[in-house]
């Protein structure tokens, strides 16, 4: 392919956040009134222990703190206090401009709008009015990481990320870095507000278990699936929080005066499956997270939530290759960084890319919003970008719940004039078998630097109890029929379940199988 070499293998990932028809078994995470966590033009950006990728496991959410349009910090001023007062004029609001809000924003919530001396209308958080710095943005010290956990060794460094008014995150003393506040919430001891990236929002979860809770208005249709919140005898309601008296007798908390459960077929604190058990069944949310109109999170049977248009055509995102334990199909295995994402932005799927990968289009008109950005492209078209990554959706995708593109790559060769994608694509090295031309047939291995398509958030094998998958139209013959019984008992004794659970819950029961 000459001195532009461009090789492609199997090695992508769906961005996990699906979009289409909402049907009974196709159901959309539920799209009912409740306050975002930012305005338009305010963004989130995730501080965690991964900094530069690698090392597989998951990556710890320390906080998220909040940012301009293109995901720059903001600032506040200790000076200013909480009062919704401005107190940096002239030559300091030079140095740290005011954050103003497009005129037709409106306040909510925590967040509010306040007049300065020359009538401008400037953002504040929780009556703290916001900044952004004219200099170079402080970048603060991540933790040494070793493998798969953060070392001990310099706590310093920790620290360093953690205090939002340390060297990392302060340009000048006197200022802080701005971070969304979610551990005021009035709510019950024994429940904790959480972000859950899955459903897209921060929503309320049992500790002790890890489930997430839920409501809906009207009785569970199979009680046996879902475990109600009960109150202790001398509870009192908080908040948004009530008890109300089952028919037992029983007291159990209620939100927003529906009553709460948790899911029993809800394996990891990511999971929610409960939406799919029952049509009106619904995550119980303190706020959720912006997403774009052509966008929405599925709960797709076998897949966990995946992201896709509201074409149905599944949704994934372009990060660097890593060499990291478990591989990518791991629970974990699908983060990335936000540094080097941003550092590939719009850059890393031209030319001959395009053919088979389209850029998820922002609209002219739509805004920056909590963790969704938007890259300009060379042509001038506007491309929506979670997490700092660009989104793309992939050819070979036809019907809703294809992934044919997850864990693809796209491999860069150092040669020639192909040296600035090379260091667009980073990350570490990865050999791929070559066809030899000259000199007589066989094959040899050529290492390059490799661009991945991934899923977002990700496809979570290591959550489902067993290994039965329904075989899709088209595959190999012979998957019909039962699945292998001594396979798929392995997996029900490994991972603690009956096969009469698995088939419950993921329709399994019936060919055809795909194990």
């Amino acid at each position: 392919m000459g001195a532009l070499g461009l090789c492609r293998s199997l090695g992508l990932a769906v961005a996990g956040i699906a979009l289409g028809l909402t049907t009974a078994a196709f159901p959309a995470v539920q799209t009912s009134v409740v306050p975002n966590s930012t305005p338009s033009g305010i963004t989130l950006v995730d501080v965690t222990s991964a900094f530069g990728g690698g090392g597989g496991g998951s990556a710890e959410l320390y906080y998220r703190r909040l940012g301009d349009t293109d995901g720059k910090p903001l600032y506040t001023f200790d000076q200013d206090g909480n009062g919704g007062r401005s107190t940096c004029v002239a030559a300091c609001a030079k140095e740290f401009p005011p954050y103003l809000v497009a005129k037709e924003t409106v306040a909510f919530g925590p967040w509010s709008i306040i007049r300065r001396v020359d009538g401008a209308r400037q953002w504040a958080y929780q009556g703290r009015p916001l900044y952004r710095y004219s200099g170079v943005d402080p970048v603060p010290q991540g933790p040494v990481t070793n493998g798969n956990a953060v070392a001990d060794g310099k706590p310093q460094a920790l620290l360093d990320i953690m205090n939002l008014d340390t060297k990392g995150n302060s340009p000048k003393k006197g200022w802080r870095r701005a971070a969304l506040v979610t551990n005021g919430a009035a709510m019950p001891p024994e429940f904790e507000l959480e972000s859950v990236s899955t459903a897209n929002g921060y929503a309320y979860i049992v500790p002790a278990t890890g489930h997430i809770l839920y409501v809906f208005k009207t009785a569970p249709r199979r009680p046996s699936d879902w475990t109600p919140a009960y109150a202790a005898e001398l509870a009192k309601g908080v908040g948004n929080f009530s008890i109300i008296t089952r028919e037992d007798g029983r007291r159990q908390w209620a939100y927003n005066h529906l009553p709460l459960y948790t899911f029993n077929e809800d394996d990891g604190p990511d999971d929610i499956n409960g939406l799919s058990a029952q049509d009106d069944a619904q995550v119980a949310f303190a706020f959720r997270n912006f997403m774009p109109a052509s966008v929405t999170i599925k709960v797709l049977p076998f897949r966990g939530p995946i992201m896709t248009t509201s074409q149905g055509r599944t949704v994934y995102v372009q990060v660097r290759n890593h060499n990291q334990f478990g591989g990518r199909e791991n629970r974990g295995g699908f983060q990335y960084s936000y540094f080097e994402s941003k550092e590939i932005g719009a850059q890393g799927c031209v030319d001959e890319c395009l053919k088979k990968w389209t850029p998820v289009a922002a609209p002219a008109d739509a805004q920056p919003t909590g963790l969704w950005q938007i890259y300009t492209r060379a042509d001038g078209t506007r491309q929506w970008a979670y997490k700092g990554a660009a989104l793309y959706t992939y050819s070979g995708d036809k019907v809703l719940g294809d992934n044919y593109g997850n864990n693809l790559h796209e491999i860069v060769y150092g040669t020639g004039f192909n040296e600035d994608r090379v260091k667009l694509a980073g990350g570490d090295a990865r050999e791929v078998p070559v066809l030899r031309c000259q000199q007589g047939a066989g094959r040899s291995r050529r290492p390059g630097r490799a661009l991945v398509f991934l899923v977002v958030p990700g496809p979570r094998p290591s959550s489902s109890p067993c290994l039965c998958r329904r075989r899709a139209v088209g595959r190999s013959a012979g998957d019909d029929g039962d699945p292998p019984a001594g396979v798929a008992a392995t997996r029900y004794r490994r991972l603690g379940a009956s096969a009469s659970s698995c088939n419950r819950r993921h329709a399994c029961s019936s060919p055809p199988w795909r194990c």
